[in-house]
């Protein structure tokens, strides 16, 4: 058709090109495959969830959608990302499943009920259980102690026991004293086989089958030594804590020195500890044991020299 006069161009055109109007449901149709095609290109991460709203569906006689009405960009995924959280904060808070069936009852089991006790029952005569045989921790030894003379038996004795406390404990010989428990002041002193020992230090196990001589066993048929009279005489014998041990040291000291100096007599006793005699009256006791001692000798050996004489002046001669 041929444009009228005054309109503008093409105008008659677009009307004749225009289609007639059908059915408003393919009128709605064609309009809403413009804003599906725009939803699809857009990228994975801007489409909604599964678990989101569904779209609204258009009515039929809806106006065909505009560009204007198209979602923006940052539409989309923040309505997406909505329900997610909410996802999110449903499953946190959501409680914890409780196990159910034997599991919980293993874990929550129920208190047993105690038996009442029998008031007629009587507890003496239950059995007693036997003793666990457990090692101790301080195993214990028996021996035999050959002590001034005699065999002294020990039996079930710590293995750690020292020698003064078995012959004061155990042995009943308490002329030795424990001064010090370190070998240091001498009150303790014995002779195990003729040697001066400290007795607090030696283990009284390994001293069996050897002979201990203590301050008891200086005593001659019951009578006291010729030391400890001399010691007495001499007024060494102050408290009597630390005369003992002095009384084997003098002892231990003649045996191997018949005549010692007073040097070698300080030297002997410097193991000693007395706060008493002021050793005085043992170095006197010494010088006096020592001379009683040689004239006492001297005696003996003049008697046998005039016992030889008169035997040989009663021997028949021969002519």
């Amino acid at each position: 058709p041929r444009p009228l006069p005054g309109a503008a161009p093409g105008a008659g055109v677009d009307a004749a090109a225009e289609p007639a109007p059908g059915p408003a449901s393919e009128v709605a149709a064609e309009p809403q495959a413009e804003p599906e095609a725009e939803f699809e290109a857009e990228p994975e991460a801007e489409s909604p969830t599964a678990d989101g709203p569904a779209p609204e569906p258009t009515s039929p006689d809806a106006s065909p959608a505009t560009p204007s009405a198209d979602p923006e960009p940052g539409t989309a995924p923040d309505s997406a990302a909505e329900p997610s959280a909410a996802d999110g904060q449903t499953e946190d808070a959501a409680p914890a499943p409780v196990p159910e069936g034997p599991a919980a009852d293993a874990q929550d089991p129920a208190p047993e009920a105690e038996p009442e006790p029998d008031p007629s029952h009587d507890i003496a005569h239950d059995p007693v259980a036997a003793p666990l045989d457990v090692p101790s921790e301080h195993p214990a030894a028996s021996y035999v102690l050959h002590v001034n003379g005699v065999d002294r038996p020990v039996s079930d004795a710590w293995i750690g026991e020292s020698l003064l406390y078995v012959l004061r404990e155990r042995l009943g010989l308490a002329g030795a004293k424990d001064g010090c428990s370190q070998g240091e002041c001498g009150a303790c002193n014995v002779q195990v086989d003729g040697r001066l020992v400290a007795s607090c230090l030696v283990p009284a196990a390994t001293t069996a089958g050897s002979e201990v001589r203590t301050v008891e066993g200086l005593a001659v048929d019951g009578e006291p030594s010729d030391v400890q009279r001399a010691l007495a005489a001499c007024g060494a014998v102050q408290c009597g804590f630390c005369i003992p041990g002095m009384a084997m040291t003098v002892h231990d000291l003649l045996e191997g020195n018949h005549a010692p100096s007073e040097l070698e007599t300080r030297q002997a006793l410097c193991g000693n500890l007395c706060r008493c005699s002021g050793y005085r009256g043992v170095l006197d006791a010494v010088a006096d044991v020592v001379a009683s001692r040689e004239a006492t000798a001297e005696a003996a050996t003049a008697q046998t020299a005039s016992a030889r004489a008169a035997t040989a002046q009663d021997e028949p001669r021969v002519p």
